[in-house]
């Protein structure tokens, strides 16, 4: 295993970057590990990326220039099922990587060839270079977070959102060969809902050190700047990423990872998790009440099936009659979370309370 060097497949959409790609490119080139391929996706650019990117020379270099404007879920997939390698590493281009960055996820997939990901802790650095403390902004913050299970990860991202940084990440081909490639649905959160199909089958892990510079514009230029298109569009993707969250868990892991947050605590009967994945999607999570639409559409379910309507009423004291009052509630999205979002300056909270709500999720991935 000492001499485990497999092929690392890059993968890289581009639209329009010319400012900073030279730079990312130039970072990929400096890794220490040189067994690699970069498949680059360019999205139709109006500006000069086709140009700087036909100047770099190197073979392992493999761009693909687009007819048409795609986005970049669909260059993800594109670089995937064009590249070869055994183990597919993510980056953006406004991003850059340290020089070990690949080194040392190589290492960690060789000797822990059973997990699903590995990810990095980042730099916050603004258009110039300069990294940014907390001083500068709480943002800095945001994926500063230590390892966890797999069932706590599980919980994590059903609670609070994605905790894992996406340019950082490197994962095994044979992983999403199993669960999937980034689902072309979701604009805004494609990488949360791929994360949590891969944390339902594998563990994953965060090498605690700052192997990756995210590109954090001052002048509030990234992709992910906030807009009411783009906050309607995060409402509706949670929305149906929540409806099938507990899917395909099995109970074993759903236990181990919900359990403390059960209605009855200690249960392992297969009928009662049932109805207590139901009951968790009414539970306040970090995007406010996107869960309950998939919640009420299972106690529909639930309902209609006489074995578990007998489990819902003697367990649980839940009739038709709770039923009526939900479906009566503005279940898809909240009026005061509709009405606030399109808010284009909220507030900051302060950094302990910013996952009670839908604000505090937007504040740390878009503004």
């Amino acid at each position: 295993m000492s001499n485990y060097e497999p092929l690392v497949s890059i993968v890289m959409s581009n639209y329009n970057g010319e400012l900073l790609i030279k730079q990312t490119i130039e970072s990929v080139l400096t890794q220490t590990y040189q067994n690699w391929e970069f498949i680059i996706f360019e999205d139709c650019s109006t500006d000069k990326s086709r140009e700087i990117i036909r100047s770099f020379k190197d073979p392992r270099i493999k761009p693909f220039f687009a007819d048409t404007h795609e986005h970049m879920v669909y260059g993800f997939n594109y670089g995937i099922t064009h590249s070869t390698g055994e183990l597919i590493a993510r980056i953006d281009s406004d991003d850059t990587w340290e020089p070990a960055k690949l080194q040392k996820q190589v290492d960690f997939f060789r000797d822990h060839p059973d997990y699903g990901a590995c990810f990095t802790l980042v730099n916050f650095v603004d258009e110039n270079g300069k990294i940014l403390t907390e001083k500068d902004t709480e943002r800095v913050l945001w994926w500063d977070i230590r390892n966890k299970t797999q069932a706590e990860w599980l919980r994590y991202f059903y609670f609070y959102g994605c905790g894992v940084s996406h340019p950082t990440a490197m994962f095994p081909r044979k992983v999403v060969e199993k669960v999937g490639l980034y689902n072309l649905v979701y604009v805004q959160v494609q990488d949360y809902e791929l994360w949590i199909r891969i944390v339902k089958q594998y563990p994953i892990h965060i090498l605690q050190e700052k192997l990756t510079n995210y590109r954090w514009f001052t002048t509030g230029a990234n992709a992910s700047a906030p807009s009411e298109k783009g906050i309607r569009r995060s409402n509706f993707e949670f929305s149906q990423i929540f409806c099938s969250f507990f899917d395909d868990i099995p109970d074993n892991l759903f236990v181990e990872a919900f359990g403390a947050d059960f209605t009855h605590k200690g249960t392992t009967d297969p009928d009662e998790l049932i109805v207590e994945r139901m009951l968790l999607k009414f539970k306040p999570v970090f995007c406010g009440s996107a869960p309950q639409l998939g919640g009420a559409q299972m106690f529909l379910r639930l309902l209609q099936d006489e074995k578990m309507r007998i489990v819902l009423r003697d367990k649980y004291k839940l009739t038709q009659m709770a039923f009526y009052e939900i479906s009566a509630k503005p279940i898809l999205f909240e009026e005061t979370v509709t009405k606030t979002s399109s808010s284009p300056q909220p507030v900051v909270t302060p950094i302990k309370k910013r996952r009670s709500g839908f604000l505090s999720w937007l504040r740390r991935r878009f503004i």
